[in-house]
């Protein structure tokens, strides 16, 4: 056994088959309403097949670290633009915040994009549920003045004080949006089954379910596909190593674990852990050990690192080097090997809430961390595993990055 095995991380033991079985039973659970299982949130609004044409609509993006405003124009064949996109940071992701900060900057990006009476869509990357109420933050947001309440209605009032008044907020979550990027994509050629998938500093999974299957909200129209909100950052029955354990008892509030294994955000603090770790057991001459010891990594210096790409991150020999990597490629490995694991079950959860057996699975996948990670093969880790799950059981998937998913989606679902 070596260091990383002794602590429970080695991706060669992962059983990804049981683990997909137990993701797919939570998610069963969700839509029943059993609190073991995942959130599984409905969407407001049911699926149609119209592609809005000609019309031109504000979009807003508010992600883990920044925040994005834009107007997406669709030309006559429906095909989406998107123009004038502005940017800035997610408020609360840099320290506390207040209610009135908390808007003010959301309004500083978006009021350029938005005039009076229109329908905003608003890709909101939190768990909320079909009312646009904030249940709880993820990825670090400190803004707690604002779990609790109706966050389109906060919008809305927030742009009325701003003098842009009648607005009315479609309020959708950011793999919602990227789910019906996807399911406009080009020609919106039929699949078997569609997802979004976001893997950048946190993660999340959407699909569209029927909805005679969401047994918790009974009230939903009959016979109508649904998007499904997965909340999947939550899942729970995994195996997680003692570092995770111990970045969870450290930092952690007992929510997300699996985004805390796999997500931007987190990579780097796991693998900050694994070298203090490593260092302590003595697995480094004296001068590295303190080196690392006094250091924290984020995600993108470690992968930057172990790529080759920003060797003097840690200053070391070569083959001190390639004993860091040897320790850290695992951790990205795991991740990737995890991200096909959710990706595989909402894609399976999607052909069969259509009545498929057999067919092609469009996914839409967005962020950084799923297609930028470069010490390992991410993608392809990911497309390998992915097949070797849903292979057997008759699917393919078609994998996709389509620009701008979350503004183009909020842009549908405000255009629907």
């Amino acid at each position: 056994m070596g260091f990383l095995q002794d602590n429970g991380l080695d991706p060669a033991n992962i059983d990804a088959e049981a683990i997909l079985r137990d993701f797919m039973k939570d998610m069963e659970a969700g839509l029943r309403g059993d609190p073991e299982g995942l959130a599984m949130l409905p969407s407001a609004f049911t699926l149609s097949n119209d592609v809005p044409r000609n019309v031109e609509v504000p979009a807003f993006d508010v992600g883990g670290t920044n925040i994005r405003s834009a107007r997406v124009r669709f030309n006559a064949e429906g095909h989406p633009t998107v123009l004038n996109q502005l940017r800035g940071y997610m408020p609360g992701s840099r320290g506390p915040v207040d209610h009135e900060t908390f808007y003010r900057t959301l309004c500083d990006v978006l009021a350029p994009n938005i005039r009076p009476g229109e329908t905003l869509g608003y890709c909101f990357s939190y768990p909320a549920d079909q009312d646009g109420k904030l249940l709880f933050w993820t990825k670090g947001i400190q803004a707690e003045a604002i779990v609790g309440s109706n966050v389109g209605l906060g919008l809305a009032d927030a742009l009325a004080a701003r003098g842009i008044p009648g607005c009315r907020v479609r309020v959708l979550n950011d793999t919602v949006a990227t789910l019906l990027a996807a399911i406009a994509h080009k020609d919106g050629a039929s699949r078997a089954g569609n997802v979004g998938f976001i893997l950048g500093t946190g993660t999340n999974t959407a699909y569209a379910e029927r909805t005679a299957n969401v047994t918790k909200n009974p009230g939903l129209p009959p016979d109508a596909l649904v998007p499904i909100n997965c909340e999947s950052g939550s899942f729970i029955h995994f195996p997680r190593s003692l570092f995770d354990v111990r970045y969870e008892a450290e930092s952690g509030n007992g929510r997300a674990l699996w985004e805390r294994c796999i997500s931007g955000v987190n990579l780097g603090a796991i693998g900050t852990l694994i070298l203090h770790g490593a260092a302590k057991e003595g697995l480094f001459t004296p001068g590295l050990r303190d080196n690392l010891l006094s250091r924290t990594f984020t995600n993108i210096e470690l992968d930057d690192f172990c790529a080759g790409r920003r060797t003097e991150i840690i200053y070391c020999t070569a083959e001190e080097a390639r004993a860091i990597r040897g320790l850290l490629l695992p951790l990205y490995e795991r991740a990737a090997i995890f991200s096909a694991i959710n990706i595989s079950a909402a894609a399976l959860a999607s052909a069969h809430a259509r009545g498929c057996r057999e067919g092609v699975i469009r996914v839409n996948a967005d962020g950084s961390t799923f297609w930028k990670t470069a010490c390992v093969p991410f993608v392809d880790i990911v497309r390998k595993t992915v097949d070797k799950l849903i292979g057997p059981r008759g699917f393919s998937c078609e994998l996709l990055q389509i620009d701008d998913a979350p503004l183009v989606g909020a842009a549908l679902a405000a255009a629907h």
